[in-house]
């Protein structure tokens, strides 16, 4: 994501801060403080959230995943583990970012595996494209799914997610569990 489109978006988040009266606090404070009401924080987190996939589905940055061979490096990447370090239900391999759901097994933490991952990914695909330097812009954002209603909303966030950023299909790599 480039620094601007970063900068936005924290901006954004800070007018929302003051339009609710929470100019002199941090996100973190927000968050984390007992004396902020629960829907207060839920709808923080939801503006924030959502803002921020808008800003991902604009396809700022390299977009280098718009490339089927790079996506291709992703998708065997994530499958190469499947059934034995976690399960896949699905991904999304958009053009510069990508969404995935699964569960871990017993034994294996999803940031190491992860990590492995984008690791992998990176190296092959900078070899594959001839290009270099870093793919992957940060740690990855995980997220601990507590209810079926999630699980499901989640399903369909992946499986909306090329069509809500009006992507072509040569554009995309989505992939379900039969």
């Amino acid at each position: 994501m480039p620094k601007q489109v970063v900068q936005r978006w924290h901006a954004e988040i800070e007018n929302w801060l003051q339009q609710n009266g929470l100019d002199d606090w941090s996100v973190d404070q927000v968050l984390q403080s007992p004396a902020v009401d629960p829907s207060i924080k839920r709808e923080l987190r939801f503006h924030k959230n959502r803002r921020w996939h808008g800003h991902l589905d604009d396809c700022h940055g390299d977009c280098c995943l718009r490339d089927m061979t790079a996506r291709d490096v992703v998708a065997k990447s994530l499958r190469f583990f499947d059934g034995e370090r976690y399960d896949l239900e699905r991904f999304v391999i958009m053009p510069n970012h990508v969404h995935v759901l699964l569960q871990m097994q017993d034994g294996f933490l999803l940031r190491n595996q992860l990590r492995e991952v984008l690791r992998f990914s990176a190296r092959e695909i900078n070899r594959q494209l001839g290009r270099r330097g870093s793919l992957w812009q940060s740690e990855p954002f995980d997220h601990i799914v507590r209810s079926p209603e999630q699980f499901e909303y989640l399903q369909g966030y992946i499986d909306r997610n090329p069509s809500n950023a009006r992507l072509n299909e040569s554009e995309f790599t989505l992939w379900t569990r039969e």
